[in-house]
């Protein structure tokens, strides 16, 4: 990623990234590659307010609203939710589809 990006604008393309392979490998329907950048940059943009001192809480709560709100456009996918996060290195725990 460039060097002038800002160090919370970087923790969040991570974190929504982590968020969107953990939900792909256990979500079931079709994943719709064309979507893949609009899910991304929704959940860049819902995580990123929450990072300079939101809790891994908020954080979590931001992206599963843009979960549900994927699911809620394409009835037919269903998956997991994220139940914990690293916030030192981004990574996330996602719990069985919903649904």
């Amino acid at each position: 990623m460039d060097q002038d990006t800002p160090e919370v604008d970087r923790t969040a393309r991570t974190i929504a990234e982590n968020v969107y392979a953990a939900y792909w490998r256990q979500a079931r329907g079709a994943d719709h590659p064309q979507e893949e950048q609009t899910v991304l940059t929704r959940l860049v943009e819902a995580i990123r307010p929450e990072i300079p001192g939101g809790s891994p809480g908020a954080i979590i709560a931001a992206a599963n609203a843009v979960l549900d709100a994927l699911e809620q456009r394409s009835p037919e996918i269903r998956g997991p939710r994220v139940s914990a996060l690293n916030r030192a290195d981004g990574t996330v725990v996602v719990g069985p589809p919903v649904g």
